[in-house]
């Protein structure tokens, strides 16, 4: 039986575990924290549930997720297809061209045929009585998918780590799991954790989302972003009233998902407002958990009331609490990193995921099982291959995110969040 080592226990790490431990891997799996972790992308109230894709090969992935989404056990209980409006202004050129793009390839596959296309502020009030009161132009092109909506993502983080459990997959949390740095010693390649304890397997995969940079030289191949979001809280009134309202997307603006059924919580998204926190010319996590403080730019409240105004105008002055940044870990052309590392004899990287990658928390371990015995479709290979030479990172440059500055968490003057359990 071969064993196999992961290091970082959030949506590409324990779907690896889980796939190995189903096909005859001996699996020991280590993080810091434990699942779900609060330094994982993944630990939060939701996430997009998505199939849009202006390439083929990530078109099909995600389809095929879905359907895990939907039919298998162990996810359809922590997935909800509500559906996504998406709104996107002319000026927008680049995000308006992926958007046709990605319908177009799901056209190509015999997919999305559910998906509709009108105009203004009155037909999406009457598709979505949610959004009866919202204020969108007339001009502007509205695309809805009612075949995708969210997965509960600390909740399906947890159903995973159960499964492994029952799969016989060795954990380790706390300072016995938190890695610290990749040592070889008498020409073995351990990983050396907090506490001095050593680790080695047959194969040893790196998988810790945006902090990927700590334990591994990625040189210019990822960027950790930091993406903001904060949240109200509804009455149960309001809960009843947009409980069954789809994801609203504004390209432009941000997004807001319905109420999490077990807090009445709206999770509102700024993606355009991420900020990198630059040491020695690399982005790094700086996360909430060690620095409290870390909220979001003041200025975001602004963007978040513009943003509910628009479209649920009733709950644009609720009281906003628990502001965060959410880490990601970006890379130029949006495509992950799952390759050997050229300077370790059997050390692995999984990461990259740039925003995307939750939602294939049901299949992207079979990927990274196929690179591991190089069974992996020559497509992807070449896409996640790991590059010397790969160009940094501009938010700027990414055709899919609308972004309105690029800052740093150097120059963020920070809100203080008065309530942040509210």
């Amino acid at each position: 039986m071969s064993s196999v080592l992961i290091v970082g226990c959030g949506v590409f790490g324990l779907s690896t575990a889980l796939e190995l431990s189903r096909n005859g891997y001996k699996v020991t799996a280590i993080d810091r924290y434990p699942v779900p972790s609060p330094w994982s992308a993944a630990c939060d109230y939701n996430k997009i549930i998505r199939t849009e894709y202006n390439e083929i090969c990530y078109t099909k992935m995600s389809v095929e997720a879905l359907e895990m989404w939907r039919n298998d056990p162990l996810y359809k209980d922590v997935y909800n297809e509500c559906g996504r409006v998406l709104i996107t202004p002319p000026s927008a050129a680049k995000r308006n061209e992926f958007e046709l793009q990605s319908i177009e390839c799901l056209k190509s596959i015999g997919q999305g045929q559910k998906i509709e296309l009108f105009k203004g502020s009155k037909v999406l009030g009457e598709k979505f009585k949610e959004l009866e009161f919202n204020s969108i132009e007339d001009d502007i092109l509205i695309k809805f998918n009612p075949e995708g909506g969210l997965g509960h993502a600390a909740n399906s983080l947890k159903a995973v780590f159960n499964e492994c459990l029952t799969n016989g997959v060795n954990f380790r949390f706390g300072s016995s799991g938190s890695a610290v740095e990749i040592k070889v010693i008498d020409g073995v390649e351990y990983v050396i954790t907090e506490d001095g304890s050593k680790y080695t397997a047959d194969k040893i995969i790196i998988s810790s989302g945006a902090s990927t940079g700590k334990l591994l030289d990625l040189k210019t191949q990822q960027s950790a972003t930091g993406l903001f979001v904060s949240h109200i809280r509804l009455t149960q009134d309001e809960f009843e009233r947009y409980k069954d309202m789809p994801i609203v997307f504004d390209s432009v603006r941000g997004y807001f998902f319905p109420p999490d059924p077990e807090t009445n919580i709206i999770k509102i998204a700024l993606p355009g407002s991420g900020a990198s926190n630059l040491k020695d010319g690399v982005s790094l996590p700086r996360y909430k958990l060690q620095n409290p403080a870390d909220t979001m730019p003041k200025d975001c409240v602004k963007t978040v009331k513009t943003l509910l105004s628009k479209y649920v105008p009733d709950l644009a002055y609720h009281k906003l609490f628990n502001h965060k940044a959410c880490w990601v870990a970006d890379t130029a052309d949006s495509h992950f990193i799952i390759d050997k590392v050229p300077y370790y004899s059997k050390v692995y990287v999984a990461s990259g995921d740039s925003g995307h990658g939750f939602k294939l928390l049901p299949n992207i371990g079979k990927y990274i099982r196929q690179r591991l015995e190089e069974t992996l479709s020559s497509e992807l290979s070449t896409y996640w291959r790991w590059r010397d030479d790969a160009k940094a990172f501009d938010a700027s440059e990414c055709d899919w995110r609308v972004v309105t500055e690029n800052l740093d968490f150097s120059q963020i003057d920070w809100l203080v969040d008065e309530n942040p359990k509210l």
